[in-house]
C-alpha cells in the first residue's frame, strides 16, 4: 500500500484507478469524532516552577502523578523515561501498574478510590491511546510531551476535538514520508490502512464467517466498524 501511495495526490494508485482513505472512512472504522475544534498541540516547554524538577517533569507529575527521572533509569525497551521532550509510554504504564497492582504492593483501583486516582488512570490510558494507537511514532513507545497539554484539559474540551481529522492528517503525512525511496520505516495509525484495505480490496480481505450475525443484538454491533 505504501508503494502505491502518491504524495502528489494523496491517493493509492492502482491499475483500475486511484482511491484514498477519507475522513468518512476514519469515522466509520474508528468511531472517532469528526466535528469539533482542530487538534492543535503546543510544543513550548513549560516554565520551571519547582527547584528540583524541570518544567516537563513538573508538568508530567501534574497530569499523571508520576515524576520521570531525566537521567539514569531506562524502561523495558531501553529508552529513558524522559528525553528530548518525549515521555516513555512503557515507563508510564509500568509505573501505574505497580501503583495499582497488589502483586507489586500497589493499591487496586476500585469505585472507592479517590477521584484523583481515577482521573490519573484515565488520563494515562488516553495518553497511551494517543501515543500508541492513533499517533504512534516509529519507536512505538515514545510520545511527545506536547500531548500532555491537551490531556490536562477538561474532559469536555478533549471530547469536543475533531480527532478523526487529526488522525487522517497524520496518516497522510506518514504515508507521504514513507513513500520516499530511502525511507525504511513508517509511523502513524497503520491499522487504519489495514482495515481500509480489507474493506475495499476484496482480494486481500480476510474471509468473513457467513454464519456470523451482525444484527442489533451482537455485542459489537454498536462499536466502531473496525471492531469486526
Amino acid at each position: 500500500m505504501v508503494e502505491r501511495w502518491r504524495k502528489e495526490t494523496h491517493c493509492f494508485n492502482f491499475r483500475e484507478g486511484e482511491c484514498t482513505i477519507t475522513l468518512k472512512d476514519i469515522a466509520i472504522l474508528t468511531d472517532l469524532p469528526i466535528d469539533g475544534d482542530v487538534v492543535c498541540v503546543d510544543s513550548t516547554p513549560p516554565p520551571k516552577v519547582v527547584a528540583n524538577m524541570s518544567g516537563w517533569q513538573h508538568f508530567i507529575w501534574t497530569v499523571t502523578g508520576l515524576c520521570p527521572p531525566e537521567k539514569g533509569d531506562h524502561d523495558a525497551d531501553g529508552h529513558p523515561p524522559l528525553s528530548k521532550g518525549q515521555v516513555s509510554i512503557t515507563w508510564l504504564t509500568a509505573e501505574i501498574r505497580c501503583k495499582h497492582n497488589p502483586e507489586f504492593g500497589g493499591i487496586p483501583l476500585t469505585e472507592e478510590s479517590s477521584e484523583r486516582d481515577k482521573e490519573i488512570y484515565a488520563r494515562i490510558y488516553i495518553l497511551g491511546m494517543i501515543g500508541g494507537v492513533f499517533f504512534p511514532k516509529k519507536s512505538n513507545n515514545l510520545i511527545s510531551n506536547s500531548w500532555l497539554k491537551i490531556i490536562l484539559g477538561s474532559w469536555d474540551d478533549m471530547g469536543n476535538l475533531s480527532w478523526a481529522s487529526a488522525c487522517l492528517a497524520q496518516l497522510y503525512r506518514s504515508l507521504c514520508n514513507a513513500s520516499a525511496r530511502a525511507v525504511k520505516e513508517i509511523d502513524g495509525a497503520m491499522f487504519i490502512v489495514q482495515f481500509w484495505a480489507w474493506e475495499h480490496l476484496q482480494w486481500i480481505a480476510p474471509k468473513v464467517d457467513p454464519d456470523k450475525d451482525w444484527g442489533p443484538d451482537h455485542p459489537l454491533r454498536h462499536e466502531a466498524y473496525g471492531c469486526r
